[in-house]
């Protein structure tokens, strides 16, 4: 899942988004990162911990609750990803980190566009 849209459009050498349009000639780097994966994993230990210290305190059903939200955030922050585009053109703008969506389904379109950037250079060094 990814927020948004994104379309590899290989014959024009561009990669549209919901928002903006970038030219593949002018993309050196795409890179993926886990922003929320240390909140994700500050929280669990957090109110894992709470929940272990407290044990004697709390009901059976509490602790169960505490369990729960503390591996949901775990799970939600090694999920959610987002796509960065490095180039020349987009340095200290926000545009560079514009595409989020499920970690797993950001590294399928990375190697996409990877493979749209080498075959736009392919293209424009045979001409």
């Amino acid at each position: 899942m990814i927020l948004g849209t994104l379309k590899i459009n290989e014959t024009h050498g561009e990669l549209e988004t919901h928002n903006d349009n970038y030219m593949l000639d002018s993309v050196t780097a795409v890179s993926i990162r886990r922003p929320a994966l240390a909140i994700g994993v500050v929280t669990f230990a957090g109110i894992g911990g709470f929940a272990a210290v407290f044990t004697e305190y709390l009901y059976p059903v509490e602790i169960a609750v505490a369990g729960g939200f503390a591996c949901f955030a775990l799970l939600l922050g090694s999920q959610v990803g987002q796509l960065k585009l490095l180039s020349r053109d987009l340095r200290h703008t926000d545009l560079s980190g514009v595409i989020w969506g499920r970690y797993a389904s950001l590294r399928a379109k990375r190697r996409e566009i990877v493979r749209a950037i080498a075959a736009a250079k392919k293209r424009e060094g045979s001409q």
